[in-house]
């Protein structure tokens, strides 16, 4: 080490070339790294979509459902496999282990794509989409929404061409368009016309489909030359279909589909409806890639949108921008930047006082530098610029220039002695050398065992320990090899009466302190075992109270609407005009913008989902700091307006955090095989949540689905006419549902042309059963036609909307959310829990458990407490390893305990819930704390070692090295002021971690500085051999 410090120190212009290096590097890699709101994440999450139109959910489930999972069940690394079923769609939901890597994640997502494979599937299902998902599936960056007084083909016209501009700009992976319809050719039939003339209606689509063909027929020679040959038949227009020829009659003449069809230029069936602040729009939803800059691109849409605006746009028409996720990463970066930079400030104040403004500056230095390397090795490895990894730099602005702080306090004590300024600062710094590294490890030991921590959360915030312990590396290789050159340049000594006599009036007072804890060291031991001990119990008795994950709420919320299974658009779009009219009526210095969506809903971290049925609002709202109420009560006064609106089934408000995706407050899974028994326990356990005072939008995800109209096929019968169940289902299917003949293109278009029933002849049961079916032809050459009602018996009944799997089980969700301030969700769970107890006996086929927030909770906890027990593992190795004791170690680490103490006397006196951001901070606080102690017994090992007894080398101690306990604790509790107080902007999410990390830091160093020697004291009463041998062995 010493050579390699004398090689910098003897050689300035290397050191400041590598700084220059590092500042040009480091300030290009913080340039052009991403800017976004949370860490992109793969969710080792995947979606398979499968989609068989007009079956019902019970046979979606027999055919689809159930053979993809168990064929899939045994895939590698699955943690939870979930689906539903529902009218002609079944969607499968794969959730693999949160802590298996990336390879390991690509090996299981292809066997699973495999196993898919090996699934028999109907015919006329279509092929399975498997869909993998990251953070940026679930939320767009924006909704760019079209709207005017304008004809439907000219707003999509619009929306179309901002598509594809928007398309055009770099890392942008996708632009999904919603609420518009694609243009359809209906070829009308009329089902009397085909029976008189013995048509099939699969007929027709054959003909039109034969004669709608642009097909290669090779290459033709021709001298030098060759010719592409091609076989054209294409149709220009819809009318063109009128005269294809479907069947040519015996004698002679033909029939033409214009016999029996009129062909339909016009738009499909609505399926999402849209509107802006009521008026009818189109929206489209901009998605990033992963490795994509949030703000640049935002910036990027803004000026195509300018530009269009400008020169295109008619007047009729606007453009409006909702769900500006660039805004919200801006507001966030900028408050946790604006606390970085105060945190400076009270470093460098903190530093002035205590050390004078040139060594200040010397070790302020050290800052930017190691922060700089962070920045290279984070853009070398593709990391972001986020809300996770910018609090990591926060929260170790003081910890990196603790090192700094001991080396050039070590430089200047040997300058004070006479030591030339070259000498000085290379024995300083390597005299130094070993007990830095020590500290620095155990704060690395304490840190970055979190960063295994599993689940979705634990790689949320694993950014953290990484970055932390990057940059203390970054500040231990300043603070060696670029610090002392610094010094050993420009360093002299400096002597200030001002900072000796503050020091002077801190020490006389500590002193006499010192020496009376000492006097009754047995006393004040049993105080802070017993404080300890109440410390523990709080947290263990629930008296505080714990929330998984505290999130930052963005500036918007969403209203999900679902009405009974069986309404139709129509009636669903009714109802969500009612409430978009009370969204309206909010304040207009509350809320920009209203974006309704009727046939589309997505809620609970999930994918959308399209149905009839369902609708939600999207209200984006002005910045916090512009309004007056908070996103909560603006909620709160909208479901008081929303409360008369008849005709959902259930009304859901759910905030947008800026966290991880959140479980529900309460989350309770009713599985078994019989839906009835589902049902009943169901609805106890929803009438139980209801009547619970604090417990609000209890629903379930269970419905009952569309009334079916059950055709039972006469198979004799059926097969005296030569006909097949399969047969008569196609054409069923076909005459009502319609189906694709094929396509015309306009330009690079493609139209569909779908054949099926006029619409008046498909619109009862009576329809239904007048269908007349085409046989075969019998002996004289003419076929049968037979109403269906001959073949087949018909019955009505109530069917399922949606059949919700869970592991291979039907399944109900209950979800709740909850009023912390009247019940917390454990006591929630336990009230239900109690019932399903003696309840349950009229249930037997049925169980219980409990997901949501509770359990991702007890999950959590329980995993960062082992992290706990790794990291104090490793640090009493560490200072094993350097104190070569297995008793000093102890002493030390007790200052781990006092961090404990303080940090709940935080939560008590800040009101802050115990959370994963605060337990984060005492995990941490592990690594911080134990420093102080290390210098301090370190001193008096020192002291002993030279002769002294072990009173005076414990008052001696603890009296010269106050000034440098002080300032590293002061340091590191300045750096993060700003941001536990909200100086620079609050932060829900960070503040509960930093006010922890203050507190616990505040108390732990008062109390190191006090019972540390105290505990030693005791130690050496009882175990004075212990000190001995220590002594020997450093002799």
């Amino acid at each position: 080490m010493k050579p390699l410090i004398r090689t910098f120190i003897t050689n300035p212009v290397l050191v400041h070339m590598i700084t220059i290096g590092v500042i040009v590097f480091g300030t290009f890699s913080f340039l052009t790294m991403p800017r976004e709101l949370n860490p992109n994440l793969n969710f080792y999450w995947m979606i398979v979509e499968v989609w068989y139109p007009g079956v019902s959910p019970e046979e979606i489930e027999k055919l689809i459902t159930k053979p993809i999972e168990d064929e899939i069940s045994d895939v590698d690394n699955i943690n939870t496999i979930t689906s539903s079923s529902a009218e002609g769609r079944s969607i499968i939901s794969i959730q693999f282990e949160q802590d298996i890597s990336e390879r390991e994640f690509k090996q299981s997502a292809q066997s699973l794509r495999t196993e898919i494979e090996k699934v028999y599937l109907p015919e006329d299902a279509e092929d399975p989409v498997v869909i993998e998902l990251d953070s940026s599936d679930l939320e767009s960056m924006l909704d760019v929404v079209v709207s005017g007084d304008l004809p439907e083909i000219k707003i999509k016209q619009i929306a179309e061409d901002l598509q594809e501009m928007i398309r055009e700009i770099e890392n942008v992976a996708d632009v999904s368009m919603r609420g518009d319809r694609k243009r359809q050719i209906r070829v009308s039939v009329d089902p009397d016309r085909l029976s008189q003339h013995g048509i099939a209606i699969a007929e027709i689509a054959n003909a039109i489909s034969a004669q709608n063909l642009n097909i290669p027929a090779g290459k033709l020679k021709v001298a030098q030359a060759e010719l592409l040959l091609r076989t054209i038949g294409e149709f220009k227009m819809a009318d063109q279909i009128y005269d294809v020829i479907i069947r040519k009659l015996p004698q002679s003449g033909e029939i033409r589909v214009r016999d029996v069809a009129k062909i339909e230029d016009d738009y499909e069936d609505w399926r999402i409806i849209t509107r802006l602040n009521g008026k009818t729009s189109i929206s489209l939803s901009v998605a990033k890639q992963s490795k994509g800059n949030t703000i640049k691109i935002v910036d990027q849409v803004k000026t195509v949108i300018d530009n269009y605006r400008k020169y295109r746009l008619p007047e009729s028409a606007s453009i409006t921008l909702v769900s500006d996720s660039s805004t919200f990463v801006k507001s966030f970066i900028q408050v946790l930047e604006t606390n970085a930079f105060l945190g400076i400030i009270f470093v460098i104040v903190a530093l002035f006082v205590f050390i004078g403004i040139r060594n200040a500056l010397f070790v302020a230095a050290g800052i930017p530098i190691a922060l700089l390397m962070t920045f290279t090795v984070m853009y070398l490895n593709k990391q972001s610029i986020n809300q996770s990894s910018l609090f990591a730099l926060v929260l170790v602005l003081g910890i990196v220039v603790d090192d700094a702080i001991v080396v050039i306090e070590n430089i200047y004590r040997r300058l004070e002695k006479g030591e030339p300024l070259t000498t000085a600062s290379i024995e300083g710094t390597k005299e130094v050398a070993i007990p830095i590294l020590a500290a620095s490890l155990t704060s690395i030991a304490a840190f970055l065992p979190l960063a295994l921590l599993p689940g979705l959360i634990g790689r949320f915030m694993r950014v953290i320990p990484i970055v932390v312990s990057l940059t203390i590396v970054a500040s231990i290789l300043e603070c060696f090899f670029i610090l002392p050159s610094h010094i050993a340049e420009w360093g002299k000594v400096v002597h200030s009466p001002a900072r000796d006599r503050l020091m002077q009036k801190l020490l006389n007072p500590y002193s006499k302190i010192l020496k009376w804890v000492l006097r009754w060291r047995y006393l004040v031991l049993i105080l802070v075992f017993i404080t300890i001990g109440g410390s523990i119990g709080l947290v263990a008795s629930g008296l505080i109270p714990v929330n998984l994950f505290a999130s930052d709420e963005l500036p918007m919320f969403f209203v999900g609407v679902t009405l009974p299974s069986g309404a139709n658009l129509e009636e669903t779009d009714r109802v969500m005009r009612q409430f978009e009219e009370q969204a309206l009526s909010l304040p207009s210095s509350e809320v920009n913008a209203v974006l309704c969506r009727t046939g589309f809903i997505t809620k609970n971290n999930e994918r959308a989902v399209i149905g009839s049925n369902t609708g939600m609002l999207v209200l984006d709202l002005v910045e916090e700091k512009q309004r007056e109420r908070s996103v909560e009560e603006i909620i709160s006064d909208l479901r008081n307006r929303c409360q008369q609106i008849a005709g959902p089934e259930s009304v859901e408000y759910i905030k947008n955090d800026s966290g991880p995706p959140a479980a529900s407050d309460v989350e309770v899974l009713v599985k078994g095989r019989y839906f009835d028994q589902l049902e009943g326990l169901s609805n106890e356990i929803q009438d139980l949540l209801s009547s619970t005072d604090g417990v609000f939008d209890v629903q379930d995800d269970y419905q009952l689905g569309k009334e079916e109209l059950k055709l039972q096929i006469k198979t004799d019968k059926a097969q005296e006419y030569g006909l097949s169940v399969a047969h008569i289902a196609q054409s069923i299917r076909r005459s009502f549902d319609g189906f694709k003949a094929t396509v015309i293109r306009d330009g690079d278009e493609e139209i569909d042309v779908v054949v099926q029933y006029e619409k008046d002849r498909r619109q009862s049961i009576q329809d239904l059963q007048e269908m007349n079916l085409v046989t075969q032809p019998g002996l004289n050459g003419l076929p049968i036609i037979i109403p269906l009602k001959d073949v087949a018996s018909m019955s009505r009944q109530k069917g399922y909307s949606t059949i919700e799997r869970f592991q291979r089980e039907r399944a109900i969700t209950i979800r709740a959310s909850v009023d912390k301030d009247k019940i917390q969700p454990a006591q929630v769970n336990q009230k239900i829990q109690i019932f399903f107890d003696q309840a349950g006996i009229r249930y037997p086929a049925c169980s219980i458990s409990f997901e949501g927030e509770l359990a991702e909770i007890n999950s959590a906890f329980s995993d960062v407490g082992k992290l706990f027990a790794v990291g104090m593992l490793l640090i009493y190795f560490i200072l094993g390893t350097q104190f070569k004791s297995f008793v000093q170690p102890i002493i030390i680490m007790m200052a781990v305990p006092f961090a404990f103490m303080g940090a709940v006397l935080g939560l008590i006196n800040t009101g802050q819930p115990l959370s994963l951001s605060s337990l984060f901070g005492i995990v941490a606080l592990a690594g911080i704390v134990v420093n102080d102690s290390i210098v301090l017994i370190d001193f008096i090992n020192r002291r002993r070692q030279s002769g002294a007894g072990k009173w005076r080398a414990v008052i001696k101690g603890g009296q010269t090295r106050l000034r440098p306990i002080i300032l590293t604790s002061i340091t590191t509790i300045f750096g993060l002021l700003p941001m536990a107080l909200g100086i620079g902007g609050r932060s829900a999410t960070w503040m509960p971690m930093a006010s922890t990390i203050v507190w616990g830091l505040t108390v732990a160093t008062l109390l190191t500085l006090f019972v540390i020697p105290a505990f030693y004291i005791v130690i050496d009463d009882f175990f004075p051999w212990k000190n001995r041998e220590h002594e020997l062995e450093h002799e």
